[in-house]
């Protein structure tokens, strides 16, 4: 037995018996792939193998992750450049998680440096996109750095369809800091006009649906920012009748339309439930547990139902779906605890014994 074939294993365990305790399976692969890693010499193939067993670990595993993406960088001097710029962004992102933002930052800026001098500028947008990564800067209060290096991207790049993706991802990311993070909500209406200046390139795009909900998504934050409820309304309903329509079009066999009408689902019930609508955030949320059933879907229908019902077995059932979930639940399984103790909808029960104990702290 390997690693492999063991982490395929704990999958598929979880998979057919998620609330069931599946982690022997995730320690044995864990104690493999630490063996394999060393025999292979930090092999790509078996770095981003250890890189998925650690994702589903919790903090323990992104610290783990961490030192991996340093140990292959240092012991894989001939990796091809891909490899590398791979390994650079897993670094980042992972200390972003971690909110080890200084040495992230520092790590980014580095990072950065590396791709201008050895990839094409296309990959500089992919250094820069992540939204939980700019945070950091904010955090830090480097948000005028980020902001300079963005606008030179915006400049920079020459726009193509190749990179429409990550064009879109880049702005959606200036957007949510102005809107959420520095409540810059004129600068924020220029970003969104920019953002569905990229939308609109192509409306056969196959991804057009998926960002228009994100675009709503964001109108919505701006609105709301601006206590602009009419026109937040508008935007819900608007959102709801595309779901509605996206829902209709595709069928039960096509698992990747059924993903991404969840994930419109849950994107416009995510902002339903921030604005504490919850009623209104809950049927977007039961459509795409039922269809989909990520980790942070079930962990936000707790909220709303434990906010509108105090249903004690309901929301602990969701909790619990949440951590031990694999499904889109990479680098957050098992690390809900933070988002518990922050949830002011949570706070009554913050020292509860049954709904800590949900959590593997």
């Amino acid at each position: 037995m390997n690693a492999a074939s063991i982490l395929d294993e704990f999958l598929n365990d979880s998979s057919t018996n998620p609330l069931s305790k599946h982690d022997s399976l995730l320690i044995q692969a864990y104690n493999l792939v630490k063996k394999e890693l060393v025999k292979s010499n930090y092999s790509f193939e078996q770095v981003q193998l250890a890189h998925k067993i650690y994702g589903y670990m919790g903090d323990q595993g992104l610290n783990e992750r961490v030192q991996l993406m340093r140990e292959f960088l240092q012991n894989n001097l001939e990796a091809s450049l891909e490899n590398k710029f791979w390994a650079n962004w897993e670094l980042v992102d992972n200390l972003a998680l971690l909110k080890r933002y200084r040495e992230m930052i520092e790590e980014q800026k580095l990072f950065f440096e590396w791709t201008t001098n050895n990839m094409s500028d296309q990959y500089l947008i992919k250094v820069m996109f992540d939204s939980t990564q700019a945070i950091g800067w904010v955090q830090e209060n480097q948000e005028d750095e980020w902001f300079e290096i963005y606008n030179q991207l915006i400049k920079k790049v020459e726009p193509t369809s190749q990179n429409r993706h990550d064009r879109i991802l880049l702005v959606e990311t200036a957007t949510g800091l102005l809107i959420y993070n520095l409540h810059r909500y004129h600068a924020a209406k220029i970003e969104l006009e920019r953002y569905y200046d990229i939308l609109n390139e192509n409306t056969n795009w196959d991804q057009y649906n998926r960002f228009y909900i994100r675009l709503k998504s964001y109108q919505l934050g701006l609105y709301s920012g601006q206590d602009d409820w009419e026109k937040y309304d508008d935007i819900v309903e608007d959102a709801k009748v595309k779901i509605r329509s996206s829902a209709s079009r595709i069928s039960k066999e096509d698992k990747e339309a059924i993903d991404d009408v969840c994930d419109m689902a849950h994107e416009l019930g995510t902002c339903l439930m921030w604005e504490r609508r919850y009623e209104q955030a809950i049927p977007l949320f039961e459509y795409a547990l039922e269809n989909q059933g990520t980790g942070v879907t079930h962990f936000f229908y707790a909220i709303c139902i434990w906010a509108t019902r105090k249903d004690r077995n309901k929301t602990l059932h969701h909790l619990q779906s949440a951590e031990s979930s694999i499904r889109g639940n990479g680098g957050l399984r098992s690390r809900y605890i933070h988002m518990f103790l922050e949830q002011p909808e949570f706070q009554e029960v913050w020292d509860d014994e049954e709904f800590l104990s949900v959590f593997n702290r």
